[in-house]
């Protein structure tokens, strides 16, 4: 865990591993730091990485909406197209 890192958890994919870290900031202001990282198809051996950062007073609307997004994916998934 990075020394400003206050939890963390990491997903690991077939192709890529997102970390979802919650930090602090040098003025002790708390984010949410979300991390893509991929292996480089250019350099053999490297990654890329992307990164967002969410502050607290957009964590509750970014939460209900990655939720939405989550219960519509299921529901396409899990109904039968016709």
């Amino acid at each position: 865990m990075e020394k400003n890192a206050r939890y963390s958890e990491t997903v690991k994919g077939d192709f890529r591993t997102y970390f979802f870290d919650l930090k602090q900031s040098e003025k002790g202001n708390p984010y949410l730091l979300i991390t893509e990282s991929r292996k480089s198809k250019e350099s053999e051996g490297e990654f890329e990485r992307d990164r967002i950062l969410i502050f607290p007073a957009d964590l509750d609307k970014f939460a209900e909406a990655l939720g939405s997004v989550i219960q519509h994916h299921k529901e396409k998934v899990d109904t039968p197209a016709g």
